[in-house]
């Protein structure tokens, strides 16, 4: 495996060329929404790792670091992807070991996510990883009012 250099996405440009793989594992989300949503999101914390390999971007995370009273001082990640063509070459495991330092630095006690039920690729290489299936996470779809 080529060496994986893992870096924040900051600039718009950057954000950008992180869609593609974010295309991957949120499909629904069009170009402009998601640097939208990124944008937006960064001013409440959350960023975006690029994991890149030779001149690539091999893979993306997004996360923040939050507080809550049943887990602490924590890292949240809400988006994690590793390109498709280029699985189970150890880009995943150089990102998460990059988050896992980076919460340690932060001060946080615990290292969070969520992973699609019909993702059992995912849930094996988590649990390769050391992550523990630690309960069931409940989502209501609500309708707004406009």
């Amino acid at each position: 495996m080529k060496q994986v250099i893992c870096s924040i996405a900051t600039t718009e440009k950057q954000i950008s060329a992180c869609y593609p793989l974010m295309y991957q594992l949120r499909p629904n989300l069009a170009h402009s929404e998601f640097i939208a949503r990124v944008l937006h999101q960064q001013k409440y914390g959350y960023q975006l790792l690029q994991a890149i390999c030779g001149k690539t971007i091999s893979g993306v995370a997004g996360f923040s670091i939050g507080h809550k009273l049943a887990w602490g001082k924590h890292m949240y990640v809400d988006d994690l992807i590793t390109d498709t063509e280029q699985r189970s070459m150890g880009i995943g495991a150089v990102m998460l070991k990059w988050l896992e330092n980076n919460a340690l630095q932060q001060g946080c006690g615990q290292l969070h996510l969520d992973s699609g039920v019909q993702r059992f690729a995912a849930h094996k290489f988590y649990l390769r990883e050391g992550f523990e299936i630690s309960s069931h996470h409940f989502a209501k779809s609500l309708c707004s009012i406009e």
